[in-house]
């Protein structure tokens, strides 16, 4: 399956894949845990500002998605199953969608199919080998990228990194599918998990950095002016 966490066994070489492995689960959680801390002690204001959140509840999604990763699979069909970890981060996307406004969520949603359809290009375009854009940080170099040239959200960069690595999971699981794949498949499982995570907090870095500066150097012209 295209991002590798998916689909064990043979299924996963059926098809086109640049990456060999998705970011481990200790990594994912450390970074999890590290950003509750993090936040809790009273840093990242301003981030958490731009992104229209409080600090309860940013600790709450984080909280979420720390124990989202420890959640068992269940089957669905003798064809596929599901990991409950993988419904955490798509709540988390869904909430940050209906609490914004209009506009904002257009956007964002705009943003994620963007996403999610660079994700596909590039693992078509691109040779086998992982490298830069491998999926693991296309996604958020993605989401950061686009979000950044369509109204330099960071809700909006942060729900694509999370939504559109899923929606390119959803859309490899559904092509096996349709090609016959005898054994199970997983939607959402670990790797997958941590990607989407990793995807959402590097896209709101990216998206942060340009700002920062962008703003700078708007507040470098006008001194020198």
């Amino acid at each position: 399956m295209y991002t590798k966490g998916g689909v064990r066994g043979p299924a996963a070489g059926n098809l086109r894949t640049r990456s060999a492995a998705m970011v481990t689960l200790p990594f994912s959680v450390a970074l999890l845990t590290f950003l509750t801390v993090f936040f809790f002690l009273g840093f990242g204001q301003r981030v958490l500002d731009r992104m229209r959140l409080t600090d309860g509840e940013a600790l709450i999604i984080l909280l979420l998605m720390i124990g989202g990763h420890f959640l068992p699979t269940i089957s669905l069909t003798s064809r596929a199953a599901v990991n409950l970890g993988g419904l955490i981060p798509l709540g988390v996307g869904v909430y940050l969608l209906l609490t914004t406004s209009g506009p904002e969520r257009g956007r964002a949603a705009g943003v994620t199919l963007v996403t999610a359809g660079l994700i596909l290009l590039t693992d078509k375009l691109l040779p086998l080998q992982p490298g830069l854009l491998d999926p693991v940080f296309s996604g958020g170099i993605f989401a950061g990228l686009t979000a950044t040239f369509w109204g330099r959200s960071r809700r909006s960069a942060f729900i694509a990194g999370l939504l559109g690595v899923l929606l390119v999971d959803l859309a490899s699981v559904i092509q096996l599918l349709l090609q016959g794949v005898e054994e199970q498949l997983t939607l959402g499982s670990g790797g997958l998990f941590s990607s989407m995570v990793l995807s959402a907090f590097l896209a709101v870095i990216i998206t942060e950095v340009i700002g920062e500066v962008r703003e700078a150097l708007h507040l470098g012209g006008g001194q020198n002016g």
